[in-house]
């Protein structure tokens, strides 16, 4: 492995020397150790070592960016040759910039000291624990890993900041099968910082094996109505990335295409939502420490009670629309929980479904979506009739922010969000 503080002298100094220019960078390497079981046995343990350099150079208000995985000086020099030139050869933007300069800092995260002979003991564990209580569950793979890093960012203004990180993932990939009926292939994974509890509780993978298991038998829904939806946690989370994508990030403040626009400060959603970009959450182990522009990540609220509060806006973004920057760039969600159980959400439905994703394309800027539900189920007058295939839903993503009826007590932590499952009124569902 490189000596990334060399690396870093070597960069800088070959900067200073390249005339009045803005630049910043970041030097990565990472350890990671996986382990494959299959069949209830271990077929692979390896450690595998990854360097990244990321360079970006501003030049007269000119802005190219680079990535390569070498750190010799040969190869690192040549790269910032080349996007020196690639900067000049662009078309010049007042809008671009770096971040001030601040005290230099060390940051740490998650589990730095691992414990490889426990993760294989927790892995078997999981493996046989799908084998006794999921009997018609078909374990295909399962991957376990250690990923251990460290990082270096430097700018021009002054910032030298290093990060220390280290995290677990467990990624389990089965389908139901009960001997007559298979299900498709589902995955399931955790990101954790310590070998405390059984696998199998962790994130969504019980509940995952579960549903799996009951979808062995699907029933087909025969018509067309306006029903409740319950978003699951890994659904509420596609639901609410499709709206940000069409909403709140740079393209669409820059073009002007968001509905959003003009809605700061407005009420966009039910009152009983609030989602928050907090990537310093004690819940959130897979994270940022620095923007993409390189000012040190902060917490920031994107809705509070309904209420847009903030723009998920890049330096250059703010800059070229006139609006505040967000003060991360992460998009790592922590939705607050609400007042209602899961059990009392799916009580409360007459007719509707419980929808785990939605296979549909990207929605348009005036948020009309339709897809096909998967991993869903009907319920009916409070109560779970069964899985359902061949079915549609069909709404404008912001009414059904709009339309939220409840959130559940209950949250998701995966280790990349902090979700709650979300009912929602007045959604169209059509069967065949």
């Amino acid at each position: 492995m490189a000596n990334l503080y060399e690396v870093s002298d070597i960069i800088a100094d070959y900067i200073k020397t390249k005339g009045d220019l803005k630049a910043d960078f970041t030097i990565f390497e990472t350890e990671t150790n996986e382990i494959t079981m299959k069949d209830g046995k271990f077929t692979l343990f390896r450690t595998m070592f990854d360097n990244n350099v990321s360079i970006k150079v501003i030049k007269d208000h000119k802005k190219a960016s680079t990535s390569i995985n070498k750190c010799d000086r040969e190869s690192v020099e040549k790269a910032i040759d080349e996007v020196i030139s690639s900067a000049e050869a662009g078309s010049p933007d007042k809008a671009f910039d770096i971040a001030p300069g601040l005290e230099p800092a060390s940051f740490t995260k998650g589990a730095l000291t691992p414990d490889i002979e426990k993760l294989m003991e927790r892995t078997k564990e999981l493996s046989d624990d799908i084998a006794r209580e999921h009997k018609n569950i078909m374990l295909i793979e399962m991957f376990a890993k250690y990923i251990r890093g460290k990082s270096i960012f430097i700018n021009t203004n002054g910032t030298k900041d290093d990060v220390d990180f280290g995290y677990y993932m467990i990624a389990t990939e089965f389908a139901g099968n009960d001997g007559e009926n298979t299900t498709g292939v589902a995955v399931s994974y955790a990101v954790f910082d310590n070998l405390d509890s059984k696998l199998i509780t962790l994130g969504s993978i019980e509940k995952d094996l579960q549903d799996a298991e009951n979808s062995l038998d699907p029933m087909k829904i025969s018509d067309k109505f306006e029903g409740d939806v319950i978003l699951t946690p890994g659904c509420a989370s596609q639901m609410l990335g499709a709206i940000i994508g069409n909403t709140v990030v740079d393209h669409t403040l820059i073009t002007k295409t968001s509905v959003w626009l003009d809605k700061l400060g407005e009420q966009v959603a039910s009152p009983l939502l609030t989602v928050r970009f907090n990537p310093w959450d004690e819940r959130i182990l897979v994270t940022e420490v620095h923007t993409s522009d390189g000012f040190r990540s902060e917490d920031y609220n994107l809705i509070e009670k309904g209420v847009l509060k903030s723009f998920a806006a890049s330096l250059y973004a703010a800059n070229k629309c006139g609006v505040k920057r967000a003060p991360n760039s992460s998009f790592n969600t922590v939705v607050d929980a609400g007042e209602t159980s899961y059990e009392d959400m799916v009580k409360s439905i007459k007719r509707g479904l419980i929808v785990g994703s939605v296979s549909a394309g990207s929605p348009g800027a005036n948020g009309e979506m339709s897809g096909v539900a998967k991993n869903a189920f009907y319920v009916e007058n409070g109560e779970i009739k069964g899985a359902v295939i061949e079915t549609m839903i069909s709404a404008n993503l912001f009414d059904m922010l709009k339309n939220i009826r409840a959130i559940s007590k209950e949250q998701l932590c995966d280790g990349n969000m902090v979700m709650p499952s979300i009912l929602v009124e007045n959604v169209t569902i059509s069967g065949n």
